[in-house]
């Protein structure tokens, strides 16, 4: 009798740890492309890609060198689109992000280029996401776009140090005609 007292008990417990498994939406995605998408004036519609094939080191990464044409007017709408290319067929992590927005935030850094951005969206509580912005060109110039995604920011409304993990971190040269 003794026994089987404790015998329940462990059977209880080794069921119930049997039966939880890891919450698939907090495993960090493996980003292999990045793809900048923007639209304009004068029928501009460009998308712009970088790529780490392996997912891995960085090394191997390629950027596409966005290039805005006088032709695109002064204000370019951007959406970022982010891929696992590792998978079969290809994964589309973009909704899942957008799905997430209050446990993410793009943050982006331009420097060289005459370009400014502008957030054109917000989370669930109305703050910075980032997945769409909106570009104001400037003079011809070339520089360089750093997009960093940002998870779990512990403070939104600071784009330089928001806080949480980067998924991403990457780099694109632009050019300004």
């Amino acid at each position: 009798m003794q026994h089987t007292k404790i015998i329940i008990p462990i059977s209880l417990a080794l069921l119930t740890m049997a039966g939880c498994k890891k919450d698939s939406s907090t495993e960090q995605e493996n980003i292999t492309r990045v793809e900048v998408h923007l639209t304009g004036s004068g029928g501009f519609d460009q998308e712009f890609e970088w790529s780490d094939p392996d997912g891995g080191s960085t090394s191997n990464a390629t950027a596409e060198t966005i290039v805005i044409p006088a032709t695109a007017g002064a204000t370019i709408h951007c959406h970022v689109h982010v891929y696992d290319d590792t998978k079969t067929p290809a994964q589309d992590l973009t909704e899942d992000i957008e799905a997430e927005s209050n446990d993410h935030l793009f943050v982006y850094d331009i420097t060289g280029a005459n370009i400014g951005v502008a957030y054109d969206d917000t989370d669930a509580n109305g703050q910075n996401f980032g997945i769409e912005t909106l570009w104001t060109k400037g003079a011809a110039s070339t520089g360089t776009l750093r997009i960093r995604l940002y998870h779990q920011p512990t403070d939104k409304s600071n784009l330089s140090t928001p806080g949480g993990e980067v998924d991403f971190d990457i780099n694109m040269p632009v050019t300004v005609e």
